[in-house]
């Protein structure tokens, strides 16, 4: 969940402040996370595992932030070639300059893409090949129409290739008023919040086989509640400035917001090996 016109980099500075510095900016995976790098790091770890992302995999990394994902994929799974897409210039500069630094740099591209999903339908980075994985780290519930996301991903997947994202999902048909309203000031589009299932129906819908899903609800929504709740301690003064306005903001809703039926899982599916038309409904 994000409030956008915020200042990212002193923002990212004070989520990282009293542990492992970087420009992770995901909720993350709490559990057995020591702070917010690793429960980042955790978070991206199992969008990576719900994909079997392999060795010298061909990546595709839709809204990739700063670029910290982008070098897990690269040096910790040893993707064969690796390619980031982010709609913010200043967040795809970090992760241009972060490639740079990377020891696997060669095999890291970085484009800056309006319309994250949309654009997806055509070429990346002028390349002909298709991709063996997909994976959109906390980020997918911003995409609207969902439905062309997860057409045009289809399109860019080999046959037998997988798609791995964690979105935002409801406990009922449609969202309330309130979670409607926190939505929209998140930048979510609430006509995308839909229940586990109906998720589980739109990719199939789109053409993808195999479609598994995982709840995470009190892991990441829970987690990083906590964790802002203890940061703000832990900032003192800084806890009043502009920077520390979304986290502070997203935190204090994430209960309500859960109480309104809202969760969070991890969906990941298969291009079939002959893909069916997919749906247009």
């Amino acid at each position: 969940l994000v409030v956008t016109d915020r200042p990212v980099a002193s923002e990212r500075a004070l989520l990282h402040r009293y542990g492992t510095q970087g420009g992770w900016g995901n909720l993350g995976l709490w559990p057995g996370a020591a702070d917010y790098a690793a429960a980042c790091t955790a978070l991206a770890a199992a969008v990576a595992g719900a994909a079997g992302l392999q060795p010298g995999a061909h990546v595709l990394s839709v809204a990739c932030g700063a670029g910290d994902e982008l070098r897990l994929w690269a040096e910790y799974f040893a993707a064969g070639r690796v390619v980031g897409t982010e709609i913010d210039p200043n967040q795809a500069a970090l992760a241009h300059q972060q490639a740079l630094c990377s020891a696997a740099a060669s095999c890291i591209t970085v484009l800056e893409q309006g319309a994250p999903g949309l654009a997806l339908a055509s070429p990346i980075g002028g390349a002909a090949d298709p991709f063996d994985v997909l994976l959109c780290v906390d980020a997918a519930y911003h995409f609207a129409p969902r439905a062309a996301f997860l057409r045009a991903a289809l399109a860019l997947l080999r046959p037998g290739g997988r798609i791995a994202f964690t979105d935002l999902v409801l406990e009922r048909a449609q969202p309330s008023r309130f979670l409607s309203a926190a939505a929209r000031l998140c930048g979510v589009p609430p006509q995308e919040l839909i229940p586990l299932d109906a998720q589980v129906s739109r990719l199939q819908e789109a053409g993808f086989a195999d479609v598994r899903a995982q709840r995470l609800d009190d892991a990441v929504l829970g987690g990083f509640a906590s964790f802002v709740q203890r940061q703000t301690r832990e900032l003192g003064r800084d806890a009043w400035s502009t920077a520390w306005l979304r986290p502070a903001l997203t935190a204090r809703l994430i209960p309500h917001c859960r109480a309104a039926g809202l969760g969070y899982a991890l969906l990941s599916a298969s291009k079939p090996p002959t893909t069916p038309t997919p749906s247009t409904s």
